[in-house]
Formats: structure tokens, C-alpha cells, sequence
């Protein structure tokens, strides 16, 4: 079962392209994030929506969800209530809709990343269905820890443990020890080559590195 979350404009394409590009079964929902004033025009989309993804599905659970678009707060914690609700796979669309509905749905979604399973983009150029990187923005990690994913960054990674101590002059036991606790904040990934574990950062450990300033550099 899969749950898609989509914030929904005047163009129905941005989420018939994203929900079908993933699939459609009859146990999924799809949940449209419409402003509670919706016009004329919103309310053909979902129409549009609806018209074209009950071809696949007849039975399709489509429904809609009106949210208040003047609070960018209560807002932001409505979506996040969806997002934490959701059953199945969660798969959130952030593309189209007004922006007082998808700015806040973006910022849940960040924010609730382990309850999500699938974050897509749709392009405003080319139109094109992508998927971003899940990202914890919300990183409890010491600041050793940091200094060592902001070392990891200017290395050329992947890199094995004992590779990584030898080139910032640390023990293998302390850099095991800081990279296990990267690892399940999904800072850094790593795998098995034979009997060794090569390390490199990944998307959430640049994007969280980047918002702590230039504290933490290789030395």
C-alpha cells in the first residue's frame, strides 16, 4: 500500500506524472493538498486528477484535504500530521499547488523524514519526475563527530577506517566509534569490500555540515 501526498494547483499533470511514474494499485490513496478557498480552477484539477488515475485504478481512494494558507505554522504542522498518519508507503510530491501550501508541505517533509519513504520533484523547465535524497536536517551528532564528517567532505572518499585515521591522525577504534554514530543520522554511508568498511558522507551529512558554518574543517 502506498500513500502519495500532493499539494494540487490548476495543472493536474504535476501529480497524475509523479503518482503514475511510481505506480498504482488498488489499496493506494492519494491524499490532494488544496487551499481551503479552492477555485473553480483547483477543483477541475482534482476532477482532471481524479478522471485519469481511475483509469488505472476504478477504485482508486483519491481524496482531498483543505488547509488554511494564511498561518504558515499551523500549516506546516497539519502537513506534518498528514505526513505522520500516512499508511504504507508515503511517497510526498513537491511540485505544483499554491505556495502557501507546498513551501510548508516542503518544510514537513523535511522534518519528518522517517516517516516518509519516497520525497519526488516535478520540474517547473522540463518537466521532468525526479527524486530527492531523503535529508535529516535534525542531526544530534557532537561536535568530534562533525569535525570528522566535515573531514570526511574534503576527503577522497570512500575511504576505509583505517585509511581514515591514518589521514586525520585519530585512532581506529575513535573513528569506527564517530562513524557508527554518522551512520544512523545518515550522515555518512557504509559497505563491506572483503573484510573492510569504506566510509563516505552522504546528501544529509553535506546539506547539515553546510548549516553549522565553517566551524568544522579538515585540519
Amino acid at each position: 500500500m502506498r500513500t502519495y501526498l500532493a499539494p494540487l494547483g490548476f495543472d493536474s499533470r504535476r501529480v497524475v506524472r509523479p503518482v503514475l511514474s511510481e505506480g498504482l494499485d488498488e489499496s493506494d490513496r492519494v491524499v490532494l493538498l488544496q487551499p481551503t478557498n479552492s477555485s473553480d480552477q483547483s477543483e477541475d484539477a482534482f476532477e482532471e486528477v481524479a478522471e485519469v488515475l481511475t483509469q488505472v485504478v476504478p477504485d482508486l481512494e483519491l481524496e482531498s484535504e483543505h488547509l488554511p494558507y494564511t498561518d504558515f505554522v499551523e500549516t506546516t504542522l497539519l502537513c506534518a500530521d498528514l505526513i505522520q498518519a500516512a499508511e504504507g508507503e508515503t511517497i510526498v510530491i513537491l511540485g505544483g499547488g499554491a505556495r502557501e501550501i507546498l513551501l510548508p508541505l516542503t518544510v514537513a517533509t523535511f522534518s519528518n523524514e522517517n516517516h516518509i519513504d519516497t520525497v519526488l520533484q516535478i520540474g517547473d523547465i522540463d518537466s521532468s519526475v525526479r527524486r530527492i535524497p531523503r535529508l535529516n536536517l535534525q542531526g544530534n551528532i557532537s561536535n568530534a563527530e562533525a569535525t570528522l564528517l566535515a573531514d570526511l567532505t574534503e576527503l577522497d572518499t570512500p575511504l576505509s577506517i583505517s585509511d581514515i585515521a591514518t589521514e586525520i591522525e585519530k585512532s581506529k577504534s575513535t573513528v569506527a566509534r564517530h562513524v557508527d554514530s554518522l551512520e544512523s543520522e545518515g550522515f555518512v554511508t557504509t559497505a563491506k569490500q572483503g573484510r573492510t568498511k569504506t566510509v563516505e558522507p552522504t546528501d544529509s551529512g553535506r546539506i547539515f555540515l553546510s548549516s553549522r558554518g565553517s566551524d568544522h574543517r579538515l585540519h
